[in-house]
């Protein structure tokens, strides 16, 4: 007689459990970008919707990460920011303060005039808005679309391990923007993203 009503409490629980499961997983092609609120290394306020009917580019950045000071170090970033003048660019550092990778503001400020960013840097010290998007790695790559919709999630290019030349790399991002300039969407819209982990 047990046995009928522990299987109707199983059924119950596996549905709760289904409940549970978002719709979407993070960062997802095609859904909205989730919204955001972060204080920049400018010691200003920056939010998402600020930028409402713009193409905005996200870069998950640690200075700590080798692969993300490699990148600094050739502007890649840097020389996609200028050559795409009207996309906003805005980096985002997710490092725990509790994380050995941690770097005070006035450090992090210090590190992007020696490389070059002129950039708007972001600081997610929770972690929220990096797991709000799935960001896994530094630098992890996202393009929001005018209409606020996500619409490339990976990797900035082709060569985890900086051994091309550049004009071999397939530069996804950069694939992807001039695919929005023309009102195309990205192809291909998700690649895999390389580097650190971000620091949660």
């Amino acid at each position: 007689m047990r046995a009928p009503r522990l299987d109707r409490i199983s059924t119950l629980a596996a549905v709760l459990v289904l409940a549970a499961v978002p719709a979407f997983a993070a960062g997802t092609v095609g859904e909205a970008a989730p919204g955001f609120q972060l204080k920049g290394l400018d010691g200003k306020t920056h939010s998402l919707a600020d930028h409402k009917g713009k193409t905005v580019v996200l870069e998950w950045i640690n200075p700590e990460c080798p692969y993300s000071d490699r990148h600094a170090r050739e502007k890649t970033m840097t020389g996609l920011a200028d050559k795409h003048g009207k996309v906003v660019w805005l980096a985002i550092n997710s490092t725990s303060p509790k994380h050995g990778n941690y770097l005070e503001p006035a450090e992090h400020l210090a590190w992007n005039r020696q490389r070059g960013i002129d950039y708007v840097v972001l600081y997610d010290p929770t972690g929220e808005v990096g797991k709000a998007y799935g960001a896994k790695t530094t630098p992890h790559m996202y393009i929001i679309d005018p209409q606020g919709k996500i619409a490339y999630n990976g990797a900035i290019d082709d060569d985890p391990s900086g051994r091309k030349e550049r004009a071999e790399r397939a530069n996804y991002v950069d694939l992807g923007l001039v695919a929005e300039a023309a009102q195309r969407g990205p192809s291909p819209a998700t690649t895999k993203p390389y580097g650190c982990s971000v620091k949660y």
